[in-house]
């Protein structure tokens, strides 16, 4: 059962978060298609949709500076906040993690794209930064690469508060730094500029009281404009992306913040579970678009109506499977682990 919402939870950042996870799902529905369709070459294909991690990323800076300014006061602020970012992100990519490496071991014609190799699968589960020779690759659960940033963004924050600094001291010198790197080396490294995003969001938390002075007549069809952009604008080289793609991840992002007294009252209740399981679904989704690609593939052919009907399905049964996997396994698994209150609408990054 959805947790009743607290008059302080941003409902309508809660649904975007769902939003943002099917995104996700339609990119790698497309990819899939697009991968082994007849016709297209490797890397043609709808890349649009892999900005729903910018909006992610906007969304952890907002959801971050809201978290210190609750820590705040209380004891042992730092030690409070980690733990409470480490069981909210962890134990469920361990498991879904671990269920991807049955799966390799089970089927041996993957281990050609998956490498169970002792070192590579301990840096899996540690989110730490995994290199094949100089080139940044992803852990063996591939969307866990997005979790590594989101952990280098929590070392920070958590550092703002042992320090019992403004959030904005730290981290605006340390992602300005690594962006900076990134831009300057260009090499396929940890360095990336997507980090700026987190500022973003940061810059979204501090300007809340104000945005929410804005009439949803202007926040809105702003937000609306945002998203046709983000959806169609193509990245170009991939250090400008907080510029195509978190430029506009933002204006959505403070765009519904903006509005959210309007949005509260229209919010369809469907949405806001699907923000709820939303991290469950980008965990997960992996294992459902391949299996929806290869039925639709068999039963419809390469044809467009294949193609529309991959990502339709991906879409619904990903959500349906986020939604099992969030009431069966997250939620408990954060009631069982969490000792102050266990589940709350306020939005996490996924």
């Amino acid at each position: 059962m959805m947790v009743q919402p607290r008059r302080s939870d941003l409902l309508g950042v809660q649904a975007l978060r769902a939003v943002a996870a099917l995104l996700v799902v339609a990119y790698h529905a497309v990819e899939q298609w697009t991968n082994h369709m007849p016709g297209y070459g490797p890397g043609q294909y709808w890349p649009n949709g892999s900005a729903g991690v910018d909006i992610f990323f906007v969304i952890s800076g907002l959801v971050m500076t809201i978290s210190v300014q609750r820590n705040v006061g209380r004891s042992n602020p730092a030690w409070t906040f980690a733990k409470d970012r480490i069981i909210r992100i962890v134990p469920l990519y361990w498991i879904v993690t671990t269920l991807k490496i049955a799966a390799v071991a089970a089927v041996p014609s993957l281990v050609s794209r998956t490498s169970l190799d002792p070192l590579y699968v301990a840096g899996s589960y540690a989110l730490l930064p995994l290199y094949n020779g100089s080139a940044l690759m992803p852990p063996v659960l591939p969307v866990g690469w997005t979790l590594t940033y989101e952990m280098f963004f929590y070392i920070l924050v958590t550092l703002s508060l042992v320090l019992r600094v403004p959030l904005s001291r730290i981290c605006a010198p340390a992602l300005i730094a690594v962006t900076v790197y990134a831009v300057i080396t260009r090499t396929d490294g940890f360095a990336n500029t997507i980090v700026l995003e987190f500022l973003f969001g940061i810059a979204i938390g501090h300007a809340i009281p104000r945005l929410q002075s804005l009439p949803a007549a202007v926040s809105l069809p702003a937000g609306a404009v945002a998203l046709g952009l983000l959806v169609t604008v193509p990245m170009g080289y991939d250090f400008l992306r907080p510029i195509a793609w978190g430029v506009p991840a933002a204006v959505i992002v403070g765009s519904v913040v903006s509005a959210e007294i309007t949005l509260r009252h229209v919010m369809p209740r469907w949405l806001l579970a699907a923000g709820n399981a939303s991290y469950a679904t980008y965990l997960t989704h992996g294992f459902v678009v391949p299996a929806v690609f290869i039925l639709c593939a068999r039963s419809i052919g390469f044809e467009p109506a294949g193609l529309a009907a991959t990502i339709i399905l991906s879409l619904f049964v990903s959500a349906f499977a986020g939604q099992i996997t969030h009431h069966v396994v997250e939620q408990p698994l954060l009631l069982r682990l969490r000792t102050r209150r266990p589940v709350s609408t306020l939005p996490a990054p996924g």
